[in-house]
C-alpha cells in the first residue's frame, strides 16, 4: 500500500491502472503520476479532484483516444471519477508548457478532450518536488527541467496579467464558484512567493490569515466557508459588496507581489 494514498483513492487508482493497461497497448504507456491536493497531503475524500499525468511513449491515434475516453467513462460510476483532472502526454515532452506542447489528450470533470487544459511549470514543479508515481519509473529519473526560477516566471504572469484582468470584469464575483477560485488561487500564490515553495490551498487560506491585513480576513474566511462546501449562509450580507472584495483583493495582492517579490522594470 502507499502511505500517501488513503485506502479507497489506492483501490481507486488499482482500477485506474488496470484500466489503462486493459485497453491501451503495452508499447504507448510510459508511466503514471499523482501531483496536485492528493501529493500535498491535503486531499479531501469529499471533494477534492485527483490530478494525475500519464506519461507515453508516442503519440496516440485516433483509436487510443476513444479507448481513453471509454476508460473515463467507466471511472465515472466511481464517486472519484468525475473528480478526475489530467493529462496524457508524450515522455519526450516532459517540462513544457502549453505554449510549447502540440494538442494532447487530457480529462476535466469526467470528459476527455484534446487541446490544452492546464500545464504550465507549476505542474512541473509539484510533480517533481512531490509526485506520486504509480506505474513507471521514479519520479526522480524524470528529466524534469523546471527550476523555482520558472515557477516565479509563472506566477508573476498569473497575478500581472491572468488576474489583473479579472479585475477589469465584474460579473463573474458574483457566482460562489468564482470567488473560492479568486480567493484560494491568489492566496496560494503569495504563499508561494513568501515561503518559495508550493502549499495546498487550504494551507494558504489558513498562512494568509498571518501574512495579510486584517482587511481581507472576512474574505478569506468567506473562501475557506466555500471551499469546504458549508451549508451556512453567505458571510457577506451584500454579493455587490463580496464582489467588490475580490476585485479589491486581486488589485492589493497585484501590487503587494510587485512591490515586495518581483522586481518591476
Amino acid at each position: 500500500m502507499n502511505a500517501r494514498l488513503s485506502k479507497s483513492v489506492e483501490e481507486f487508482m488499482n482500477i485506474y491502472i488496470e484500466l489503462l493497461n486493459k485497453h491501451l497497448p503495452k508499447d504507448l504507456i510510459e508511466g503514471v503520476y499523482l501531483y496536485g491536493s492528493i501529493s500535498l497531503g491535503a486531499f479531501k475524500e469529499e471533494n477534492s479532484d485527483i490530478d494525475f499525468i500519464v506519461l507515453l511513449k508516442r503519440s496516440v491515434n485516433e483509436e487510443e483516444i476513444d479507448a481513453i475516453k471509454v476508460i473515463h467513462s467507466q471511472l465515472n460510476n466511481h464517486e472519484f471519477g468525475r473528480r478526475m483532472d489530467g493529462v496524457y502526454i508524450q515522455a519526450n515532452l516532459v517540462g513544457k508548457t502549453n505554449e510549447e506542447l502540440p494538442p494532447y489528450p487530457f480529462c476535466t470533470e469526467g470528459k476527455v478532450s484534446i487541446g490544452h487544459w492546464d500545464v504550465n511549470h507549476i505542474t512541473w514543479w509539484v510533480l517533481k518536488q512531490y509526485g506520486i508515481t504509480l506505474q513507471g519509473a521514479p519520479i526522480v529519473e524524470l528529466p524534469i527541467p523546471t527550476k523555482w526560477e520558472d515557477v516565479l516566471e509563472t506566477l508573476k504572469y498569473n497575478i500581472n496579467q491572468y488576474w489583473f484582468s479579472k479585475s477589469q470584469k465584474r460579473n463573474p464575483f458574483f457566482f460562489d464558484s468564482m470567488v473560492e477560485f479568486t480567493i484560494c488561487t491568489i492566496s496560494r500564490i503569495i504563499c508561494s512567493l513568501e515561503r518559495r515553495e508550493i502549499v495546498s490551498k487550504d494551507q494558504a487560506l489558513d498562512i494568509c490569515k498571518d501574512l495579510l491585513p486584517e482587511r481581507w480576513h472576512l474574505l478569506l474566511q468567506e473562501g475557506s466557508r466555500i471551499r469546504n462546501k458549508d451549508n451556512k449562509k453567505s458571510l457577506y450580507k451584500s454579493k455587490i459588496k463580496r464582489a467588490k472584495d475580490c476585485r479589491d483583493f486581486i488589485l492589493y495582492t497585484h501590487e503587494l507581489c510587485n512591490k515586495k517579490y518581483f522586481l518591476e522594470e
